[in-house]
C-alpha cells in the first residue's frame, strides 16, 4: 500500500504534534538546545574560517618581507 507524500506528510505532522503535546516540555527544550547547538557550531566554523584566512595572510606577508628575505 503506497501512500503518496501529501499523505506521509499529514501523518508525521499529526505524529510531531501528538509527541510534542505529550512531552512538550522536555521535548521543547531539547528542539531548542539543538538548534542553539546547531548554531553555535556554525558560528564557530565561520570563525574557525576567519582565522585560517588572517593566518594565512600573515604568512603570506611574512614570506615577502624583507626580514625572511635575509634569513634566507
Amino acid at each position: 500500500m503506497s501512500r503518496t507524500p501529501e499523505v506521509v506528510s499529514k501523518l508525521t505532522e499529526s505524529t510531531y504534534k501528538n509527541v510534542m503535546e505529550e512531552f512538550n516540555p522536555a521535548l521543547r527544550n531539547l528542539v531548542n538546545l539543538g538548534k542553539s547547538y546547531e548554531k553555535s557550531v556554525s558560528a564557530m566554523t565561520l570563525a574557525g574560517k576567519a582565522y585560517f584566512t588572517a593566518v594565512s595572510k600573515i604568512g603570506e606577508n611574512a614570506i615577502v618581507s624583507p626580514i625572511s628575505r635575509e634569513l634566507d
